[in-house]
């Protein structure tokens, strides 16, 4: 059995559904083939953060043309998120690592304040415990309820008269001889003029360019709620200690969020994978966040605790771009997807209706530089 459609968006989760949101809010048919159920895969396995420092520009861009989507989503979408605003603390003890974030923002677009170990302790007193000897606080962004966003999503694809079709497995994509491309799935062929790819971890393996394909990887992160013997507080920026690669954010009602890579950088293999959580990784992490951060003992009570897949790249930048007529792929966006998703869909948008988009510089962003890349480009991410 064979079926045709305009536009497929391969993958569900928030880049996939953002992508295929805008493409219907602009009059185009789109039909998304998700292997689960929307979200399923690393959406919702976050820590819900929307952040807004970062070590490149362009990701910061991405920050700020994602920030209106967040302002009025509830309004367009009739969902609450529970958006709070925390802003981010970045913690060191190198002084370097604080000038060399402060700038990041030659222009002041972030607000961001350099203090040191006296300031943030009179700033947040709760703090008096901190080790390290700088920060540099950029007051914007938070947190939000990830699996509501994409709740919102898929009732406004929905209601625009989007195809969610779940429980399809995408196995590989060959181009036709017309122009068009034939999808070979769990449930029989499919024909498509336009694809999108944002199959998250899984993107590389559609992509037509061998380098491309090898420089997609995935690192397994995990996460804890935590409810500590004194209430976390409220107001207390996301912390993040970028020289111990631990962090840690309010979660409501005197819970924390607790996570970090503890100086880990391996890339998962991702045949077999299946969410693996290690009682290691969570007694590390506790006693990190205790020595750190002063204000969560190595005992609090674990609530949750669960484990995914930052997908990314080796630099640790996204994929955007048009890789062949009609071939698009929007991945690899390293723990920034959630918060760039929005970006992510308005420039996949311009890209199919227009064949540019003059709202960020893609060239950061396209597959080619793989063929020369010397560095890893974004250092930010925890």
């Amino acid at each position: 059995m064979t079926s045709m459609e305009n536009i497929v968006v391969i993958g569900a989760g928030v880049v996939g559904l953002s992508c295929a949101y805008n493409l219907l809010n602009s009059g185009e048919k789109v039909t998304l083939l998700e292997r689960g159920r929307p979200g399923c895969g690393q959406s919702t396995r976050t820590g819900g953060g929307i952040r807004y420092l970062h070590g490149t520009q362009e990701n910061i861009s991405m920050s700020f043309l994602s920030e209106l989507f967040w302002k009025n989503f509830e309004s367009e979408f009739n969902v609450d998120i529970n958006y709070q605003t925390t802003g981010h603390l970045f913690l060191t003890s190198n002084r370097q690592k604080s000038e060399e974030l402060c700038s990041i923002d030659p222009d002041g677009l972030l607000d961001l304040s350099a203090l040191d170990r006296k300031q943030i302790k009179t700033k947040w007193p709760y703090l008096r415990q901190l080790i390290q000897d700088y920060g540099v606080y950029c007051p914007i962004g938070g947190y939000l309820n990830h699996q509501k966003v994409i709740d919102g999503l898929v009732l406004g694809s929905h209601k625009l008269g989007g195809n969610l079709r779940e429980g399809v497995e995408v196995n590989t994509i060959s181009e036709m001889d017309n122009s068009k491309y034939r999808i070979t799935s769990s449930e029989g062929i499919i024909e498509a003029n336009i694809i999108i790819n944002c199959a998250g971890a899984h993107a590389g393996q559609f992509g037509r360019s061998s380098k491309a394909e090898q420089s997609f990887t995935s690192r397994h992160h995990e996460l804890l709620i935590v409810r500590p013997e004194k209430p976390f507080p409220e107001d207390c920026p996301w912390l993040i200690d970028i020289d111990n690669q631990v962090h840690t954010r309010p979660d409501g009602a005197g819970r924390a969020l607790i996570g970090g890579f503890l100086g880990s950088n391996e890339t998962t293999e991702l045949q077999g994978y299946d969410f693996p959580i290690s009682e290691d990784w969570k007694q590390r992490v506790l006693i990190a966040a205790e020595r750190s951060f002063g204000l969560i003992d190595w005992d609090s009570e674990v609530l949750q605790h669960w484990g995914g897949l930052y997908p990314g790249t080796v630099d640790y930048q996204p994929v955007i771009e048009e890789e062949k007529p009609g071939l698009f792929t929007a991945a690899g966006f390293s723990g920034t997807g959630l918060m760039h998703a929005p970006a992510a869909g308005l420039i996949i948008k311009d890209l199919v209706k227009f064949g540019k988009s003059e709202k960020i510089n893609l060239a950061a962003f396209s597959s080619q530089r793989f063929e020369t890349l010397k560095s890893v480009s974004e250092k930010t991410g925890f």
